[in-house]
């Protein structure tokens, strides 16, 4: 841009370097003889030289100022919008670096923070470690207490089970006696002929009727008058056959019986 300038006014200082001679030498009439020197002619002819270069000067001043007017206006803006934004990004500049100043400020007491909370859940977890090591000791030492206690609680088992039926044979030896008092209290010592063959009812077996005459019920009158709770004793009794009084319909078959 500024080369073309330059050439321009190189352009125009040639030309009018050319329109001086010309008008000097071709209208005026001007020579270079001594002999035919005027000065007061070369100077007024100088002086409009001047006057119309001047005068050109201004004019074509004009011309290219007009010409250029709104292109002039861009520039101008364009330039004045760039000092604008110049001093926008010098500003936004300030700012960020204010902002990055301050990041760092944030970021060290951030970084000071984090190496506090980090040193503080280390410590945490050593505790937590120390005492979950307790813990698993605790756990060792019950598991260990658990199985000497098992081990304990084999050995008792069978202990237990034959005290279990031992208890369980003295009660039915304690129902069989309160039974049997219970009869000969109530009852009366039979006659021969009153004494009935139990084990014609089925169901009863020579053991049962042995267990049945103990108990003082001999014959198929007394076990066709059983009711609920005379049921339940003799079944109680009789440990090893419980149900089968109802089972095997005692009651009705003492009753044909004894019919």
């Amino acid at each position: 841009m500024r080369k073309t300038v330059y050439l321009a006014i190189v352009l125009f200082v040639v030309w009018c370097v050319a329109c001086a001679i010309w008008y000097l030498f071709s209208v005026k009439g001007l020579t270079t003889d001594p002999a035919t020197f005027n000065g007061t002619s070369n100077a007024i002819a100088i002086i409009e030289i001047l006057f119309m270069t001047l005068g050109a000067f201004l004019i074509g001043f004009l011309a290219a100022y007009y010409l250029q007017e709104e292109p002039i206006k861009k520039w101008r803006k364009a330039f004045f919008t760039e000092e604008n934004e110049k001093k926008e990004l010098q500003f936004t500049a300030r700012t960020l670096k204010h902002e990055h100043h301050n990041l760092l400020s944030e970021k060290s007491y951030q970084e000071l923070q984090f190496k506090s909370e980090l040193a503080e859940k280390s410590q945490m977890a050593q505790q937590l470690n120390a005492k979950v090591e307790e813990v698993s000791r605790m756990l060792e030492t019950q598991k260990e207490s658990g199985e000497q206690l098992q081990n304990e609680l084999s050995e008792l088992r069978p202990k237990t089970e034959k005290l279990e039926a031992e208890i369980s044979h003295l009660r039915f030896k304690i129902k069989q006696l309160e039974f049997e008092n219970q009869s000969k209290s109530e009852l009366r010592v039979p006659k021969e002929d009153e004494i009935s063959d139990l084990t014609q009812i089925q169901g009863i077996g020579p053991a049962i009727s042995r267990k049945l005459y103990a108990m003082g019920i001999y014959s198929f009158k007394q076990i066709s008058q059983f009711d609920k709770d005379m049921i339940d004793q003799v079944g109680k009794a009789l440990k090893y056959f419980p149900d089968r009084i109802l089972r095997d319909d005692w009651v009705g078959q003492a009753r044909k019986l004894n019919s």
